[in-house]
């Protein structure tokens, strides 16, 4: 993918997110679907929580509760749909 911005911010959260998202695993520790898991809320939680910080020595949390939950859920339909890892 190439990203035509050229904000450095931008940059750092796309990899950071990036990151965070290819950590998850498509199941727990007992076998379970993560999206029918106890552990689902932690991941989620992994992404609303992450900070950023700006070049002003700003921290941030550019992600959302809603958009967490999202992520997380499209990351692993794709992942099983095939388009994934």
């Amino acid at each position: 993918m190439k990203i035509k911005s050229k904000s450095s911010l931008w940059h750092n959260i796309i990899e950071q997110v990036d990151e965070q998202l290819s950590r998850i695993p498509s199941h727990d520790v007992d076998g379970t679907p993560l999206e029918d898991s106890i552990r689902f809320d932690d991941y989620k939680d992994s992404l609303k929580e992450l900070k950023i910080t700006t070049k002003e020595n700003k921290e941030i949390n550019p992600i959302h509760t809603t958009l967490a939950n999202d992520l997380v859920y499209d990351e692993l339909a794709t992942r099983r749909e095939g388009n994934g890892k």
